[in-house]
């Protein structure tokens, strides 16, 4: 409970030393509800053409994006900093994490807030918005109550698989390269159906396991039983807490791995 009490301070700290700098604080959010907005509005030229994509729909495929956006913008709020781990170690700032008696991930997750997840938090909910009503879907309470599970595992798969691909770092010095075809897989992921992909896309973003932040979720949300992988959805906050348990450990190893470069 300590841990969580100073994680919420540190949070609330790194939140007033963004909002300091409102000009920068609003033009990043609505900058990534642009670019959110270009990635849908290519979609939709995409799926209109084609009038749909291996039988989907277009208001299907936005509430694919939609499913991904809304478990994205907690990582990129509250986790985004994965993203720049490898700087910590080789600038030797992560030294600042061991010498404090307070828990090193606790303090390396509460060191900064990223607005860009306000932006994709407001596209998530308006697109989910349009695209729920123009699919015409009436959810049950069970239904909604998966809904929230399914976002929040994503937020979790995300958080753990940049997790373990950061403590790479503590081994190689950098993890960008790995950072680099993660985001290559997400931006197909988060775009597209997998099962329009060959079968190895398809092992590769389930192994991994992406496509459980939104596309095996969707099956069952949208009701595409013919797919036969719903049920894969069901099982997807199972995925995500054995990936957090996978990152907990590789932490740990890594960890004992950390030499400082004394910068």
């Amino acid at each position: 409970m300590e841990s969580l009490r100073i994680y919420f301070k540190l949070i609330r700290i790194s939140m007033q030393s963004r909002i300091q700098y409102r000009a920068d604080f609003i033009i990043g959010i609505i900058s990534v509800i642009v670019l959110n907005a270009v990635n849908l509005g290519l979609i939709g030229i995409l799926v209109n053409r084609f009038t749909s994509l291996n039988g989907w729909s277009v208001w299907e495929m936005v509430f694919l994006y939609s499913m991904f956006v809304l478990g994205h913008s907690i990582y990129s709020l509250l986790f985004w900093h994965f993203n720049q781990m490898d700087d910590y170690i080789i600038r030797g700032t992560f030294d600042q994490f061991l010498i404090r008696p307070v828990s090193p991930f606790v303090q390396f997750i509460g060191r900064e807030i990223q607005y860009i997840g306000f932006g994709d938090l407001i596209v998530g909910v308006a697109s989910f918005a349009i695209a729920y009503a123009h699919l015409g879907l009436h959810w049950g309470l069970g239904m909604w109550l998966f809904f929230v599970l399914a976002c929040l595992s994503g937020t979790i798969l995300e958080m753990a698989i940049r997790w373990i691909i950061a403590c790479t770092a503590f081994w190689t010095g950098r993890s960008m390269s790995l950072t680099f075809v993660m985001n290559r897989f997400n931006l197909l992921v988060q775009q597209y159906p997998i099962d329009i992909f060959g079968a190895w896309f398809r092992v590769v973003v389930t192994l991994i396991p992406i496509a459980f932040m939104n596309y095996y979720p969707s099956l069952v949300l949208l009701g595409k039983t013919e797919l036969g992988l719903s049920w894969a959805g069901l099982i997807s906050p199972v995925v995500a807490l054995l990936s957090l348990l996978i990152g907990a450990l590789v932490w740990r190893q890594a960890l004992k791995r950390y030499a400082s470069s004394g910068s």
